[in-house]
């Protein structure tokens, strides 16, 4: 292997390795950044999306209150309200929920299918609206109706696309009533209240524009600023971002060292093991520098498959001309000047004796030994005609002239004839 040949196997080795290299860091960069991000459910408060609320919680902050996302019910005598707007809640926590309001708590319950909804609903209802109306009246399909909760005398109506009313019992307060059923009920427990409503998509981001659904909740949850509001997601909620992580913890914070070291030196054993294959050991071996000379493997495959086809005569005949070229060039002699007039010339510059030329460019080949013969006759006539010191400026037309004249048309050997011999 020549030393080229080694180097290009090193550098292709080395950027193997560093390839391999650069997708092992991106895949560990890609664990270490990318964080999951669980899909909202319906009813989420952290939620943009039409089955979000997140509009609710937008709203209660800019009327000066303040939200807090739990999945646990606060302490009995907390100074909070309490939102619960789909019962994602275990028995445990209901059972907290219910101590909260004993001890004088206030609950806002949204979900109908909650068991502290209380009482059966007993007449559903739907609504259809597509776009905005002129005002919330025209807009709303529940009614205020016979209304005896002071908070909500002053709203206008609510548009509610499916719901229910709950009949109202002793002690109870209502609001939005038709019939002796009502849309909110507001239901006493212990000292507490739990204010319960036929429906939970009214406050939904899809929802909450329509009627007075955003001033129902105002009213309810942030009647003045500096309230506190929870909403209550239970421990059957599926974990959000929040609960995950905050963007602290990284999966460092997870794996054990043992692990990282596990990595750590699989990454070294392949660094290794990349350079010991890419890297040669021992010095380069030494081999002939290539001919840079365009279709140099041409010319040697030729010169082989005449060597096999033992053509020494048309290897003759091309080694005749080349030398015939070269004199021509050195003494300038036109192409087509026959061998003697070659002669003549290059004896007349007293290169070589007269003769010399004609009789080694006419000189055949019909063995191998002849092509060895005729080899080393054209190197010394080379010696003596081409790398003699003899001017060639010197050389006139006219002694070309008398050259010529002085040779006889039997002698007369183009170089022409010499050339379609060798092609032949």
């Amino acid at each position: 292997m020549s030393a080229r040949s080694a180097h290009a196997e090193q550098g292709h080795g080395g950027r193997m390795a560093l390839t391999a290299l650069l997708v092992v860091l991106v895949a560990l960069a890609m664990l270490l950044l990318v964080r999951a991000r669980p899909k909202s459910e319906p009813f989420d408060p952290r939620s943009g999306n039409a089955d979000g609320a997140r509009g609710l919680v937008l709203l209660l902050q800019h009327f000066g209150a303040t939200v807090d996302i739990v999945r646990t019910a606060p302490a009995p005598g907390a100074d909070v309200r309490v939102l619960v707007l789909q019962d994602r809640l275990d028995d445990q926590q209901r059972g907290a929920l219910t101590s909260f309001l004993a001890g004088g708590g206030v609950a806002v319950v949204a979900d109908r299918s909650s068991p502290l909804a209380g009482g059966a609903p007993t007449t559903a209802f739907t609504g259809t609206l597509d776009t905005l109306l002129a005002d919330a009246t025209a807009e709303s399909n529940v009614r205020p109706g016979l209304c005896d909760i002071p908070a909500l005398g002053l709203l206008r109506g609510l548009f509610v696309a499916q719901g229910v009313r709950y009949t109202v019992g002793t002690g109870d307060t209502k609001c939005f009533e038709n019939g002796g059923v009502a849309f909110v009920v507001a239901r006493h427990t212990g000292s507490g209240t739990a204010v319960v409503l036929g429906d939970n998509a009214l406050w939904t981001n899809q929802y909450l524009r329509y009627g007075d659904n955003a001033g129902l909740a105002t009213a309810l949850l942030a009647p003045h600023p500096g309230v506190h509001v929870q909403v209550l997601l239970g421990s059957k909620a599926a974990p959000s971002a929040a609960d995950i992580g905050t963007g602290s913890q990284t999966l460092s914070d997870l794996v054990r060292p043992g692990v990282w070291m596990a990595l750590t030196q699989l990454a070294i054993a392949f660094v290794v093991f990349a350079l010991a294959r890419g890297i040669r050991s021992g010095r380069p071996v030494r081999e002939p520098d290539q001919v840079p000379i365009a279709g140099s493997e041409l010319v040697v495959a030729t010169g082989s498959l005449m060597q096999r086809a033992r053509h020494a005569e048309r290897a003759g005949w091309l080694l005749r001309a080349n030398l015939y070229r070269e004199l021509c060039r050195r003494y300038r002699v036109p192409p087509a000047a026959s061998i003697a007039q070659l002669d003549a010339t290059v004896s007349a510059r007293g290169a070589t004796p007269p003769g010399l030329v004609a009789a080694v460019l006419q000189l055949d080949v019909v063995d191998d030994d002849g092509l060895l013969d005729l080899c080393r006759r054209l190197q010394l006539l080379r010696d003596q005609a081409l790398e003699s010191d003899t001017p060639q400026d010197t050389v006139t037309s006219q002694d070309t002239v008398t050259s010529q004249d002085a040779v006889t048309p039997q002698d007369t050997v183009t170089s022409q004839d010499t050339l379609e011999g060798a092609h032949q």
